[in-house]
């Protein structure tokens, strides 16, 4: 895969794909804001299961927390593949290093 880029370009060409740099953040931000409603639903799904008494309700509950789960899954091989066309490296927060 060739990428043309040169440093004082804010785009992304791969392929014949031109992302501009504002237009890549803005993809990126979707994501990230995708992938938090996919933990939010996670989290709720989680304590709910916890507290239900009745085994068939929790068994929907739960059923809702993996799709949650595949959904996350999704959004962050999504993420990748986006940010390996565009030749971009991961950004990860200090909090999430090994």
């Amino acid at each position: 895969m060739q990428t043309n880029r040169s440093s004082s370009e804010s785009s992304a060409t791969t392929k014949g794909v031109n992302v501009e740099g504002e237009r890549m953040r803005a993809i990126r931000d979707s994501l990230h804001e995708l992938a938090n409603v996919f933990t939010g639903m996670m989290i709720a799904t989680g304590l709910l299961a916890q507290n239900l008494n009745d085994e068939s309700l929790r068994s929907y509950v739960v059923d809702i927390g993996e799709s949650g789960e595949r959904g996350s899954t999704l959004v962050r091989k999504v993420r990748s593949h986006l940010l390996a066309a565009c030749d971009e490296a991961e950004q990860v927060s200090p909090a999430r290093q090994p």
